[in-house]
């Protein structure tokens, strides 16, 4: 079986992950809370997602890569922040069932730099259930970008360069495994 992954936000209720735009309306201070993550980077809000017709927070995004694979080459080559070095992260593995077809779309970026952010270099395609493998080892490409962003000083993306896969609907993780992450 093949899985999704998303973040469990710290002090998270009920058994439904919301896109971003659904939050503003039922749980205000959440929206606050999650919205702060694109401080600097608030133009992606206003993003359109092709094949789905609708802006970047009207999804959700899922990885489809378990973040135990990132958080251990961060550790293997000392990316991760002092402050950070113990922190342990709360996951839903979400199985690809859960997923529509029809409202998910896969999204490659190519260039995650904020200041000189090119939407052109950007690849969106379809999500087939069929086709959907869940990838197993952090791409070298993923690893060289974020040793030059901690060489510039720049904040490291845990997925500047490795696919997303974005979806409209609403998912229920009450049946869900949390895994934890360090």
């Amino acid at each position: 079986m093949s899985f999704l992954y998303h973040f469990k936000r710290k002090g998270m209720v009920g058994n439904t992950i919301y896109p971003l735009n659904v939050l503003k309306d039922i749980y205000p201070e959440v929206y606050q809370n999650q919205v702060s993550k694109y401080k600097g980077r608030e133009h992606l809000l206003e993003k359109r997602i092709p094949l789905l017709d609708c802006l970047w927070n009207d999804v959700i995004h899922l990885s489809p890569i378990n973040p135990q694979l990132i958080l251990d080459i961060y550790h293997r080559d000392g990316l991760v922040p002092e402050i950070r070095k113990d922190e342990v992260f709360e996951v839903f593995k979400v199985p690809i069932e859960k997923i529509k077809e029809d409202e998910t779309v896969c999204f490659q970026s190519y260039n995650f730099d904020p200041q000189n952010f090119d939407p052109t270099l950007n690849k969106f395609w379809e999500f087939k259930l069929e086709t959907y493998k869940e990838l197993e080892e952090v791409p070298e490409e993923q690893i060289e970008v974020w040793h030059k962003d901690k060489a510039n000083g720049r904040v490291l993306f845990w997925y500047s360069h490795i696919m997303h896969i974005l979806t409209k609907t609403t998912l229920d993780i009450s049946d869900c495994e949390v895994i934890s992450c360090k």
